[in-house]
């Protein structure tokens, strides 16, 4: 291969060295290509859940109910040891690990269900518990660790030994290829029987329950396999990764713990790591396919955030619904006036479209579906519109979102902890990969073929060129006659919503076309255009969350549902002007931005007809019950909350 002509280089290369090189089969990778894989969705349907689910899900609601007081871990940063021991007791450190090592053995959609849950009450709590089960030791074992490593360490994490996944450093963010924590190997007689490990790594969740002292058991840590310290400097291509459980309790391992302004009773901080030995029987996967495999466990461990925002953000739907009832200004409910209204419409159908992906994510996770992409939009989608619904919350309730509950129990005011949600929120556009930086993977990984085939012209290979010419022919094809010519199978006709279904078929072509003359004009510059990358990443997610919306309302268990059809189309409608958005002076009025189409849909929300939106969370504890009186806070004071 022609190196001049590589469109990768230095840590765009060792990415695309280690990128999992599986064809993406994914809804979204073929809107890139014009092909809109409906039978996705068409063959998904919504589970039952399971007897053991439900009364799981039972006793979370009563748990977190009678222990977990958010206002108290958020003024104290720390959770108590009555809930670890109440959560251990549950099993709520082993909802996913299978019941014959001791677990819950919970469906990953089952699971989203308690991430929900979790998700609408506390921050905290939803964090030590999703970092575990989710991106701690639990998921990589279970998933890339051999039958030895299962039977050692799934049994422990299920009993409630807590666990974290160690990858970022100080100078290694999203560049995981520029990590320099570093392992060696020991050999023995010709033998490999472990590793040195040195480094440290920065905002490790679930690490250090105080200065010096460790919440987690084990961690599964990210390393340069080397043979010397210096060869961490070497070329990114030529660097190898290892993942490793490390044992905290091991000579060389302590820990720090750090301060944050939101999810302030999570336990997070750097671990040093200083010639730490680790035994060759706790590597995970084999040498220098470390990275890659424990990263395929983030894949499904990402999905956990989607769900517990949309647990938050139906909490932000019931506390706007609430303000806009109960605050009057110009004669009437705010609720009613078209400003404030048109905000809580589009909250509602921002927490159906999110349901929906929750729900289809879920059901694709657990049915060994290509979630790869759609993992990454899902935490994008979820944690942008959380934090823009939390915005327009904090107008709705205006001063009043400014103060803390305690301050607003002072004046006789329902606490309602805006400040706090807000605070909480912010963090999730960076975890679990930032939303800029998983915006461009999107990108890069949408794009593979584009990328791979292209690939042979830039290297004027001829037979690599023959072998790549009818890719670009059938795309070429497609997105002018939504099927090619050249293609046998067509694309799935779907029972959905014909409207907005030819919708989301002809911007697929649409995007189709402007990614082929995009990658035919910029060539090897296109890795590098992140703004229209980003332009391209968007209009797949748009679509993306439409389709599967559509596929949602057209359940039979969603069929009925007061205005359910009215939410759908404001959704959608909204999501075309993103497309082909009016001018700003234009007396046209698009479906979703008219006044009198939002005022009844508004007040039937207000008045709580579409109260099922808000199903499978806890209402905030604080408004429910009203205002603490004096004597109430002197008493919840003295007993610790």
């Amino acid at each position: 291969m022609a190196k001049n002509n590589s469109m990768f280089k230095g840590s765009l290369a060792a990415a695309e060295a280690a990128r999992d090189k599986r064809t993406y089969s994914g809804f979204l990778s073929g809107l890139f290509e014009g092909k809109v894989r409906r039978h996705l969705f068409t063959r998904a349907s919504l589970p039952a859940k399971s007897d053991a689910a439900s009364d799981f899900l039972d006793t979370l609601r009563h748990l977190l109910i009678e222990k977990v007081d958010p206002e108290t871990i958020d003024r104290e940063g720390v959770i108590g040891d009555d809930v670890f021991a109440a959560l251990k007791e549950i099993g709520a450190f082993g909802i996913k690990i299978p019941r014959t090592f001791g677990g819950l053995g919970l469906s990953q959609s089952e699971y989203h269900e308690a991430a929900t849950l979790m998700g609408s009450h506390d921050a905290a709590t939803t964090v030590l518990l999703s970092a575990h089960n989710s991106i701690g030791a639990a998921e990589p074992v279970k998933l890339v660790g051999n039958p030895e490593q299962q039977e050692r360490l799934l049994p422990r994490l299920a009993k409630g030994e807590i666990s974290g996944f160690a990858l970022t450093e100080k100078e290694a963010g999203c560049d995981i290829w520029d990590l320099k924590t570093y392992a060696v190997p020991v050999h023995e007689a010709g033998v490999l029987v472990g590793y040195r490990l040195t480094g440290e790594k920065l905002y490790t969740t679930n690490a250090p329950r105080g200065n010096g002292t460790f919440l987690a058991s084990v961690l599964v840590v990210i390393a340069q396999i080397v043979d010397a310290p210096h060869d961490i400097h070497r070329p990114k291509a030529e660097r190898r990764f290892g993942a490793f459980v490390v044992d905290t309790q091991a000579q060389g391992c302590t820990c720090t713990r750090l301060s944050f302004m939101g999810v302030r009773g999570i336990y997070n901080g750097q671990v040093h790591l200083h010639e730490v030995w680790v035994p060759v029987a706790d590597r995970l996967g084999a040498e220098g396919d470390g990275l890659r495999r424990a990263l395929e466990s983030l894949t499904v461990g990402r999905l956990t955030l989607p769900a517990a925002c949309l647990g938050n953000l139906k909490q932000c739907l019931w506390l706007a619904r609430l303000r806009a009832q109960q605050r009057v200004q110009y004669d009437r409910p705010i609720g009613e006036h078209t400003d404030i209204g048109a905000k809580i419409v589009l909250m509602a159908s921002r927490v159906l479209a999110l349901e929906a992906i929750v729900r289809i994510t879920g059901i694709w996770a657990d049915t060994k579906q290509d979630v790869r992409l759609e993992s990454a939009v899902a935490k994008i989608l979820a944690t942008e519109w959380l934090l823009e619904s939390l915005l327009d919350l904090f107008r709705i309730y205006g001063g009043r979102a400014f103060e803390t509950p305690d301050s607003l129990r002072l004046h006789g005011d329902l606490p309602a902890p805006i400040e706090r949600l807000i605070r909480d929120a912010l963090i999730n556009v960076i975890w679990e990969g930032s939303n800029g930086i998983l915006t461009l993977w999107i990108g890069r990984e949408g794009l593979s073929e584009y990328f791979t085939h292209g690939q042979a012209f830039l290297d004027f290979h001829l037979a690599d060129m023959v072998r790549a010419t009818p890719f670009f022919v059938k795309t070429a094809a497609r997105s002018l006659a939504g099927v090619s010519v050249y293609e046998k199978e067509s694309s799935e006709a779907g029972s959905f919503d014909a409207v907005w279904e030819r919708f989301v078929e002809k911007k697929s072509r649409e995007l189709a076309h402007t990614t082929l003359w995009v990658a035919a004009r910029d060539r090897q510059g296109l890795a590098r255009k992140q703004r229209l990358m980003t332009r391209l990443v968007s209009a797949a997610m748009h679509l993306f969350a439409v389709e599967t919306l559509l596929w949602y309302k057209s359940r039979e268990e969603q069929r009925g549902k007061a205005h359910m059809q009215s939410l759908v189309t404001y959704f959608c409608s909204r999501t075309s002007a993103a497309f082909n958005p009016e001018p700003l002076l234009s007396l046209r009025t698009s479906s979703w931005d008219d006044d009198s189409s939002l005022y009844p849909l508004a007040k039937a929300i207000l008045s709580g007809q579409v109260d099922w939106l808000e199903a499978g969370i806890i209402p905030c504890r604080a408004i429910e019950n009203g205002p603490a009186t004096n004597e109430e806070r002197m008493v919840g004071a003295s007993a610790g909350g």
